[in-house]
C-alpha cells in the first residue's frame, strides 16, 4: 500500500506540474516555479490519504483555490481533486465528498463566468469536470460496496465455518456421552451380578459345590457377553480405517445386533441367578420398537435392576412393559428398602436413565413407594422426533411413582423364571 501512495503521489506531482506550467492566460507571469511547488504540495498530501482522507481533500482544495487567487494562470481545481475526493468516498465519506467536490465545481464555474468565456465552451467544460467528478464518487463508492461486500462474506463464512466447529464438537461429546453411558451400563450391570453370584458361589463352595459351579459358570457366561458389548462400544471410538471396510465373521461382537426389550426376559433371568424373584409382565398389543427405543427399553430395565441389586435389599422385582399405538411405558418395580435405596443410586445410574428417556421426547420418574419399595417409570414415544413435553395415553403416562399404583395380576415368579403371559420368544 505504501509503495501505491507513493506512486500515485509522484504520478499526480507530475502530471499537475505539466499542466500547470503549460497554462497560458493574458498578463500572466511565469508560472514554472509555483506549478512545482503546487505539484509538490498536492503530490505530498496524497502521502496520508488513508489516514487523514477528509484533510487531504480539504487542504488540497485550499491549495488550489490559493493558488488561483495568485497572478499566475489558473487551474481547473475539480482534476487535482480527482484522487482526494476517490479517497473520501472509499473511506466512506460520500456526503463530505460530494459537498466538496460541488462546491469545487461551483467555484470553477464561477471562475469561467468572471474570465468571459463562451457560453457552450464554458458549457463544455462544466459538463467534462462533472462527469469527472461523478466517475471520481462512482468509483469511491463501488469499490468500498465491493469491499464491503468481501468483508461481509468473510465474516459470514467464518461464522460459518465456527458453528460448523461448535456443531462437530457438540456431536463428538454427544456421543462420547453415549458411549460413556453405554459403558456404565454394561458394566454397572456385570459387576452387579457377577460380584453376587460371586458371593455365592463362595457360600456354597463347600456345602454345595455342583451349585457353586454352576454360579461360576453363569458369571463367566455373563462376563463374556459383558466384553462383547464392551468390544461394541470401544469399537466406535476407533476412527475408520479402510481394513475396517473388509467383511468381517458374524460372529465379531461389532456385528452382533444391539440389546433390546426382546431380552429383557435373559435380563431378569440373570438377576433370578443372583437371588431376587422375578416378575415379568407385558400389556397391550406387542409391536416392534425401533432399535433406538428398544436399545433405551432395555438399559433403563438394566440399569433398573442393577440398582436393586447393588442399593436396595430387595427380594423380589417386577417389570412391566406397556405397549401403546404410539409408544411403550416401562415400570420397574421392587420391595426393597424405598427412600433409602433411592438416595443411594441416585447418581450416574438415574440421571443417565433420564438422559434416554429425555434423549427420545420421553420422560422418566423415579422414587420411593408409599408402601415401600422403590419404582422406575419411564414412557417413551415410538418416534424419537416427539417432543418431550407430548401428552402420553393415560394408561401408558409415567406419573410420579410415589402415587403410582402396585401392577395388578402380577404373579410372582420362581427365580429366573417369566409368567406365562410373556409373549413366546422370550
Amino acid at each position: 500500500m505504501r509503495r501505491i501512495d507513493v506512486l500515485l503521489a509522484l504520478v499526480s506531482a507530475a502530471a499537475i506540474a505539466v499542466a500547470t506550467e503549460v497554462a497560458a492566460e493574458p498578463a500572466s507571469r511565469d508560472s514554472t516555479a509555483a506549478a512545482y511547488a503546487l505539484a509538490a504540495v498536492l503530490g505530498g498530501l496524497l502521502l496520508f490519504r488513508r489516514r487523514h482522507p477528509v484533510l487531504v481533500l480539504v487542504f488540497s482544495l485550499v491549495a488550489v483555490l490559493g493558488y488561483n487567487l495568485t497572478d499566475f494562470p489558473s487551474i481547473s481545481p475539480i482534476w487535482p481533486l480527482l484522487v482526494p475526493l476517490y479517497t473520501v468516498t472509499r473511506a466512506g465519506q460520500i456526503l463530505i465528498g460530494t459537498a466538496v467536490g460541488a462546491a469545487a465545481l461551483l467555484v470553477s464555474t464561477g471562475w469561467v463566468l468572471n474570465a468571459g468565456v463562451e457560453p457552450l465552451r464554458m458549457l463544455d467544460g462544466v459538463l467534462r469536470e462533472a462527469a469527472m467528478l461523478a466517475l471520481a464518487l462512482v468509483a469511491g463508492s463501488a469499490l468500498r460496496t465491493a469491499e464491503l461486500y468481501r468483508r461481509e462474506a468473510e465474516a459470514r463464512l467464518a461464522a460459518e465455518q465456527a458453528e460448523r466447529a461448535r456443531e462437530s464438537a457438540r456431536s463428538v461429546l454427544a456421543e462420547r456421552i453415549r458411549i460413556a453411558r453405554e459403558l456404565h451400563d454394561v458394566t454397572a450391570h456385570t459387576v452387579a451380578v457377577v460380584g453376587i453370584q460371586l458371593n455365592l458361589a463362595r457360600e456354597l463352595v463347600r456345602r454345595d459345590p455342583d451349585a457353586a459351579r454352576d454360579l461360576l459358570d453363569s458369571a463367566r457366561g455373563i462376563n463374556v457377553d459383558a466384553i462383547d458389548e464392551l468390544r461394541r462400544a470401544v469399537h466406535l471410538l476407533r476412527e475408520p480405517s479402510p481394513a475396517a471396510s473388509a467383511p468381517e465373521p458374524t460372529s465379531s461382537p461389532e456385528l452382533r445386533p444391539s440389546p433390546d426389550e426382546t431380552q429383557l426376559g435373559t435380563l431378569l433371568g440373570r438377576a433370578a441367578e443372583a437371588g431376587l424373584t422375578t416378575t415379568l409382565h407385558r400389556e397391550g398389543e406387542a409391536r416392534p420398537l425401533p432399535p433406538t427405543v428398544g436399545l433405551t427399553v432395555y438399559r433403563i430395565a438394566q440399569e433398573s435392576i442393577t440398582n436393586v441389586l447393588r442399593h436396595a435389599h430387595a427380594r423380589s422385582v417386577t417389570l412391566t412393559l406397556r405397549y401403546a399405538p404410539d409408544g411403550v411405558g416401562l415400570d420397574v418395580r421392587d420391595d426393597g428398602r424405598g427412600a433409602d435405596a433411592g438416595v443411594t443410586a441416585a447418581g450416574h445410574g438415574l440421571t443417565g436413565m433420564r438422559e434416554r428417556a429425555t434423549g427420545l421426547g420421553g420422560r422418566l420418574h423415579a422414587g420411593p413407594l408409599p408402601d415401600g419399595g422403590y419404582a422406575v417409570r419411564a414412557w417413551l414415544p415410538r418416534t424419537v422426533d416427539t417432543p418431550a413435553d407430548a401428552p402420553a395415553p393415560a394408561d401408558a403416562a409415567a406419573p410420579d411413582v410415589a402415587a403410582a399404583p402396585d401392577v395388578a395380576g402380577a404373579v410372582p415368579a420362581r427365580a429366573g423364571a417369566v409368567p406365562a403371559r410373556a409373549e413366546p420368544g422370550w
